[in-house]
């Protein structure tokens, strides 16, 4: 619980950002305008959280390392993914206007949402190369177990992005174009702190810049090829990941303007229930991998147990803080009233999400600090093709069935991972 606190709060803040972004456009706009939001964040999710490998690869990576006593080498880890991060923060940028093009010609939203939509997205990527060098300072603090200072990071960036969407949306007036340039300044902000941070954990002096971070060592082709072989089925297995959502919010787009407005409502209970049952995992991630680089089966079962017995519980707790409280919230928050009222009619849908899903956020943790990559790709890959089947024979019968192919999805997820398991244990005894 030392370890896990600091990540609760800090990770109820990080889908904090999409909740204020909705809630402020709710209360100033209508069912057009957080429809934009809802497509344009979807535009923006498939670049950005295709990339959250970088996160997770930094975490397992550097907690092993740490385990291993090779404090060097985890520093050079975080280096390597910043390099990375950079480079692909500003390809996007720079791609920004075709990539938005071509998305737009692929959603089904009503011609009034995706311009709206449009004009989210073309803010939202000027924040891309921060987006995604917060992804590797974060991940690297919460690998060292300073989870602390990555509480510090998100309460940075949660708040400065508050205080601008007010600003800017019920201030200025600007709409979708301003809560995406809210956010954008904020992650900018929190990235900067974030590696300052990670710099004064590193104690930067000569030596370390010379023999830890120098080019020779940052380069090293073995070190390269482990990072890149970890990223690349991380990255596809961000991928199936982010198309299991954005089917999902598509799917809502089809139902009509006033469903795609309250499944994006709903969506916002789902991401602060993830992101903080995710504090278990986080923690999960850095024990498991230092039980890894201790080669300690003894010390895996034991984080594994520890965690997951907090993690259900919160989870069961959450479903029905939603269930029953989720009404008031939403009829506070939101001032569309045909909106307002879809949104409670499938609030149960929504409540069975955090019951369902705990077991695949919590195996995610433990597979991401055993960096058991492969099993990753695979079992994502599988629930979403099992999630694609159900939608497909469901979805036809309306916003219902697209929730209930929704909550399937969940339980495939957690049930491909632990058929997976037992060759996590098995790998650990085999030499490094």
């Amino acid at each position: 619980m030392a370890l896990t606190w600091p990540m609760i709060f800090a990770n109820a803040l990080i889908p904090l950002v999409g909740v204020i972004d909705t809630a402020v456009i709710g209360l100033s706009g209508d069912a057009t305008d957080i429809g934009g939001v809802a497509v344009g964040g979807m535009v923006f999710a498939v670049f950005y959280w295709s990339t959250y490998f970088l996160r997770m690869g930094v975490t397992g990576l550097t907690a092993q390392e740490i385990g291993a006593g090779d404090r060097a080498e985890s520093q050079r880890i975080v280096a390597r993914a910043l390099l990375i991060a950079l480079v692909l923060g500003f390809t996007f940028l720079a791609l920004k206007t075709p990539i938005s093009a071509l998305a737009f010609n692929v959603l089904q939203g009503s011609e009034t949402v995706e311009t709206k939509g449009a004009a989210y997205v073309s803010a939202r990527f000027w924040g891309a190369p921060a987006a995604l060098g917060l992804f590797a300072v974060t991940g690297w603090l919460i690998g060292a177990g300073k989870t602390r200072l990555a509480l510090m990071v998100q309460a940075v960036l949660a708040l400065t992005n508050a205080a601008l969407d007010v600003w800017f949306v019920m201030g200025f007036g600007w709409g979708p174009a301003g809560v995406a340039a809210g956010t954008v300044i904020a992650e900018w902000l929190a990235f900067l702190l974030g590696l300052a941070l990670v710099l004064r954990a590193f104690g930067v002096n000569r030596a370390v810049l010379v023999e830890t971070l120098s080019l020779a060592q940052l380069i090293d082709p073995a070190a390269l090829k482990r990072l890149f072989g970890l990223n690349f089925n991380l990255f596809l297995r961000s991928i199936f990941l982010t198309i299991g959502f954005s089917w999902f919010i598509n799917a809502g787009a089809r139902q009509g303007d006033v469903l795609l407005a309250a499944n994006q409502v709903l969506l916002q209970f789902i991401m602060v229930w993830a992101f903080v049952l995710d504090a278990f995992a986080y923690t999960a991630e850095a024990e498991t991998g230092r039980a890894f680089g201790q080669r300690s089966i003894a010390d895996l079962r034991r984080a594994v147990r520890l965690t997951s017995e907090f993690a259900f519980a919160c989870a069961f707790g959450f479903g029905a803080l939603t269930l029953f409280g989720g009404g008031w919230v939403i009829s506070h928050l939101i001032s569309d009233p045909m909106v307002r009222e879809a949104a409670i009619v499938y609030l149960p849908w929504c409540a069975a999400v955090p019951v369902l899903g705990i077991a695949s956020w919590q195996l995610d943790g433990i597979f991401t600090g055993a960096t058991r990559s492969a099993a990753m790709r695979n079992a994502s890959l599988a629930s979403l093709l099992v999630y694609l089947g159900f939608d497909a024979l469901l979805s036809p019968g309306g916003n219902g069935g697209v929730w209930a192919a929704f909550l399937i999805y969940f339980v495939a997820r957690g049930v491909s991972l632990l058929v997976a398991y037992p060759a996590l244990e098995r790998g650990m005894t085999k030499p490094a």
